[in-house]
C-alpha cells in the first residue's frame, strides 16, 4: 500500500485523493480545516464518498508520494506541510495550473526529490470542506519518465485517467493557451464567457493567445498557428455563463493565480526577448483586482 499526502484539499486534491482511496492507497490530507469524509457530487449525486484522515498545520509524516494540489500562489506558504511529507524515498507530483511547477517546487523540496510537474484537466467545484462537485472529466498529464510513469501507476483502475507523453512542455503551454485568456478577461470584465461576445474582446483575447504562443515556441513548445484558432473558436462557443477557475476565486473574494496564468508571459518572454506588450499591459492590472467588482446600486 502507497502512502500519500495530498497538500491543499481543494477541488482538483479532493478528486485526486478520491480516486487514490478508490484503489486502496493511503491518503492523508492536509489543510486548513480538518474533514471527516471525501465527498464527490455530479450534479446527478453522490459519486465517491471515502472517510477520510484529514489534519491541519502541515503535521505529516513522510509518505511515499506528495502530490500538492494548492493553488500557484498558494505553494510558498504550504512548503513546511510539503517539507513534512518528504523522506527518503518520497516523489513528489505537482498538479497546479502554469508552466513554472518545478521552479515553484525548487526552493521547497530537497535537492534531488524527483518532482513530477501534471497537467491538470479536471472540471470540479469545491462545495465545502471535503466536498467537490465534479464535472465528470479527469485526465492527469506527466512526462514519459520513470517518476511520471509510477505516478500514472497510482491511478490505474481509477475514475481518473493518467497518461505519460512525450512532450508535456507542449501540452503545459497549450492550457495556459486555455487559461491566459479567459481568466483574465473574465476577471478584468466581472462577467462570465457570454463577454467574449462583446465588440473587442475577442482581439484582445487573440492578442493573448498570440503572445503565449510566441513565448511557448521560444520556451520549446511546440505550437502552430492553429492553437489559437482552435482556442478562438472554443472561446466563441462557450456556454454564455461558463466561467473558469480564476473567475470563480476572484468572485468569492480569493487570491488568483494571474502570475501563473498572465505573469509568466511576461517573465518568459523577457527572458527570450519576446516583447509582449498586452500582456505587460493586462498584468498590473489583474495584481490590483481583490475583491469583486461593486455592484451598481
Amino acid at each position: 500500500m502507497t502512502t500519500i499526502a495530498i497538500v491543499g484539499p481543494g477541488a482538483i486534491g479532493l478528486c485526486a485523493g478520491a480516486a487514490l482511496l478508490d484503489s486502496g492507497h493511503a491518503v492523508t490530507f492536509a489543510g486548513r480545516q480538518p474533514f471527516e469524509y471525501v465527498t464527490l457530487r455530479t450534479e446527478e449525486g453522490v459519486f465517491r464518498r471515502h472517510p477520510a484522515k484529514s489534519i491541519v498545520d502541515g503535521r505529516l509524516a513522510p509518505a511515499d508520494w506528495v502530490l500538492v494540489c494548492t493553488k500557484a500562489h498558494q505553494t510558498a506558504g504550504a512548503a513546511d506541510a510539503i517539507r513534512a511529507a518528504i523522506g527518503p524515498g518520497t516523489r513528489v507530483a505537482v498538479l497546479q495550473n502554469g508552466v513554472e511547477h518545478a521552479e515553484r517546487l525548487a526552493p521547497i523540496v530537497p535537492a534531488g526529490t524527483p518532482v513530477v510537474p501534471v497537467v491538470v484537466d479536471i472540471p470540479a467545484a469545491r462545495l465545502g470542506h471535503g466536498e467537490v462537485l465534479w464535472r465528470g472529466r479527469a485526465g492527469l498529464l506527466v512526462q514519459d519518465r520513470d517518476a511520471g510513469r509510477a505516478f500514472c501507476a497510482l491511478f490505474v483502475g481509477t475514475f481518473v485517467t493518467a497518461q505519460a507523453v512525450d512532450d508535456l512542455a507542449t501540452r503545459m503551454w497549450r492550457k495556459l493557451c486555455v487559461n491566459a485568456p479567459s481568466g483574465a478577461i473574465l476577471c478584468l470584465t466581472g462577467r462570465p464567457m457570454e463577454v467574449f461576445h462583446a465588440p473587442g474582446i475577442a482581439d484582445l483575447a487573440r492578442a493573448i493567445l498570440e503572445e503565449c504562443v510566441a513565448v511557448g515556441r521560444a520556451c520549446g513548445a511546440a505550437l502552430d498557428d492553429d492553437v489559437i484558432e482552435a482556442q478562438m473558436q472554443g472561446f466563441l462557443a462557450a456556454a454564455p455563463g461558463e466561467t473558469n477557475s480564476m473567475f470563480d476565486d476572484y468572485l468569492a473574494g480569493h487570491e488568483t493565480e494571474w502570475d501563473a496564468r498572465n505573469g509568466v508571459i511576461v517573465r518568459m518572454g523577457a527572458r527570450h526577448g519576446i516583447d509582449v506588450p498586452v500582456s505587460r499591459r493586462l498584468v498590473p492590472l489583474l495584481s490590483a483586482l481583490r475583491l469583486p467588482l461593486m455592484k451598481a446600486v
